[in-house]
């Protein structure tokens, strides 16, 4: 993923615009800050405008030094506002340059962190640190807006990360410190602990119950919590799949077995006979498992050619693993032979326990 997600909470603080007007609202969520990292426990804070793997992200115009805007052209990014802690809270390591830090204050000089895929893809060949970008330069109506003289110079950059969920790559990235932006509104916190995460929730309650009480915690969770939340539609059918494939290895199981007990009760004469005729019982147990062996190689051939005809109906949903992968199809293969073995080893004792007088009287 890019970033640790042990030992991390999240939750929400959303501003009422008409009491947090820009500015204030900044403000405040600078103060939180301070007010949490003084908890007990505590060892990094971070605000930042949109958690990873919530499905959310935000975009705005990117444009390095040089690069004029045109609205024919997709010059849009990803980024997040963050917090000054927000790349040691989510052990996100910086490649080169530096992170933000306490210098990185509302009336510095705008500085922003880009990770290694924004850098290759915007600044290839080159050094992207100490670079000077533009951000909002236009408006909905691809005109451009007052925003466009405000450069940001980048300090440094991280390794790439997931961003909106798991299931994509780390798109390219950019950060900005939120105490330089304008408004922040509401922002969700990252807080680092050393001990559970959980076993801060009051003391983080009575912090917001001093600063202002009509605030809440929203959507309080840790992060390996949000991991699964992200998950959930590939655990859910992860359930579901493995539920059928083992009903249908179970149904196998009963069809081998029924196939093979109804085989040798049709057989009983013909089995009779090669006992009385010096047969013996392990050569004829033998004979039967080698039969459902040939029986469920040919099945197994048949299925495996027809799953591989079929992966490419399930390639988007399959996770850390090739639709062609050779070790699944290799250990499927061995279970099937195992599991038609062992259906057939009932049918085959019982074959070689019949008598060629009980055999030959029925005949």
């Amino acid at each position: 993923m890019g970033f640790r997600t042990d030992h991390l909470l999240l939750f929400e603080v959303n501003l009422p615009e008409n009491r947090y007007p820009a500015g204030k609202d900044i403000a405040l969520h600078q103060r939180l800050e301070r007010e949490f990292s003084a908890i007990p426990g505590v060892e990094s804070v971070s605000a930042a405008n949109d958690a990873f793997l919530s499905g959310d992200s935000s975009g705005t115009d990117f444009l390095p030094a040089g690069e004029l805007f045109d609205k024919d052209k997709r010059q849009e990014e990803d980024y997040a506002a963050v917090g000054t802690q927000f790349f040691r809270t989510m052990r996100i390591p910086i490649v080169e340059g530096r992170a933000f830090g306490p210098q990185d204050t509302a009336n510095s000089p705008r500085v922003g962190v880009i990770n290694q895929s924004l850098a290759k893809k915007r600044f290839p060949g080159q050094d992207a640190v100490g670079k000077m970008f533009r951000t909002d330069t236009h408006d909905a109506d691809g005109h451009v807006g007052s925003t466009s003289t405000d450069w940001i110079q980048i300090v440094g950059i991280s390794k790439d990360t997931r961003y909106a969920n798991l299931r994509d790559p780390g798109p390219p990235l950019f950060f900005l410190p939120y105490v330089q932006q304008q408004a922040s509104g509401g922002m969700v916190y990252e807080i680092r602990t050393q001990t559970r995460p959980e076993a801060i929730l009051d003391q983080l309650r009575g912090v917001i119950e001093r600063v202002d009480p009509d605030l809440p915690l929203v959507n309080v969770r840790t992060e390996q919590q949000q991991v699964d939340a992200d998950l959930i539609q590939e655990r859910v059918l992860m359930t579901l799949t493995s539920g059928f494939g083992l009903l249908a290895l179970a149904l196998a199981c009963v069809g081998i077995y029924g196939v093979m007990a109804y085989s040798v009760a049709n057989r009983r004469n013909e089995i009779g006979i090669r006992m009385a005729l010096g047969a013996q019982p392990g050569q004829v147990r033998g004979m039967i498992l080698r039969e459902s062996g040939w029986l469920a190689a040919a099945g197994i051939l048949l299925g495996v050619g027809a799953g591989l005809g079929l992966t490419r109906l399930v390639k988007a949903m399959l996770y850390g693993i090739a639709p062609y992968d050779p070790p699944t199809m290799g250990i499927a293969v061995l279970v099937l032979l195992l599991v038609s073995l062992a259906a057939s080893w009932i049918p085959a004792r019982r074959a070689a326990r019949v008598q060629p007088m009980d055999a030959l009287r029925h005949e």
